[in-house]
């Protein structure tokens, strides 16, 4: 016989209410952070003129001390900066550098965009352009293959490097230095599939082969069932600024396949580079 214990359901009801209210709070405590920093830049943005606490409020009502406590964490983070005579506020370098990163990913896509169609048209198979990020990798643009079997992955998407031909040949063109504080931390890394690179020292040996080679290839290490070939797109130092890559069902993307297809990268990979070394 069941027995209904009223004080263990209450007291589980009561945990998920609290729950659910710091949910809430903090997304309130977001949203009015995120109001009040684009109150900021549309003002100055207008004007020209840095802001005080009085007129942030006048408008926004969220309260003196709320006000002052958000301006104060922004600041502590350099997304605002606080003029010491006026004691009003005015954008920071965080938010130009943030800026700056996304004015030049936007730049990266747009040049290597007609690249990827045209990989994709003639292999027909999926072709991807992703960036190094620690130690995953960011696909930041992408062409969908035409075949109704095809290797899907989103933009936006965030995959452990090691995993992946694109993270592989981006870690192989940066310096060992790089690589090595990169996963100081991580003798066993993390893995997608049982013939993803499990040990650093194990990834340490691929890098060295795919730098000397120029490419870099993915047999099922992301996913079962899908092979990838990735070359690395590199500034005028030679290091890897992003990755390129094709992708496809095993299947039909196979050895012989990949084999056939890596010259075109590497050639790709060679009039990319150059062009955007002397933009």
């Amino acid at each position: 016989m069941v027995t209904y214990n009223y004080k263990e359901n209450m007291e589980r009801i009561f945990l998920y209410m609290e729950r659910e209210t710091v949910k809430k709070n903090g997304l309130k405590t977001l949203d009015k952070a995120l109001s009040l920093l684009e109150y900021i830049y549309l003002k100055e943005k207008d004007t020209g003129k840095e802001i005080g606490i009085s007129e942030i409020n006048q408008t926004l009502h969220l309260g003196l001390s709320t006000i002052h406590r958000i301006l104060t964490t922004f600041k502590a983070h350099g997304y605002l900066i606080q003029n010491q005579k006026t004691m009003k506020y005015q954008l920071g370098i965080k938010l130009f550098e943030i800026g700056h990163t996304v004015q030049n990913t936007n730049r990266l896509i747009e040049t290597i965009k007609p690249y990827l169609i045209q990989l994709s048209e003639s292999i027909g198979e999926a072709s991807n352009l992703a960036i190094l990020e620690g130690t995953e990798i960011i696909y930041i643009a992408k062409i969908a293959s035409s075949e109704v079997l095809t290797a899907n992955i989103k933009v936006g998407t965030r995959l452990p490097a090691n995993c992946t031909s694109l993270g592989k040949v981006s870690l192989a063109f940066i310096s060992e230095r790089e690589v090595e504080n990169l996963y100081k931390r991580d003798k066993q890394l993390p893995c997608l599939t049982s013939k993803s690179i499990s040990s650093f020292e194990e990834l340490k040996k691929q890098l060295i082969k795919i730098k000397e080679q120029g490419y870099a290839i993915d047999k099922e290490e992301y996913k079962v069932g899908v092979n990838c070939l990735a070359v690395p797109i590199k500034d005028k130092k030679g290091k890897a600024i992003a990755a390129i890559s094709i992708a496809g069902p095993a299947s039909r993307f196979d050895s012989v396949k990949i084999e056939k297809n890596i010259s075109k990268l590497i050639n790709i990979s060679k009039e990319i580079s150059i062009y955007i070394s002397t933009v």
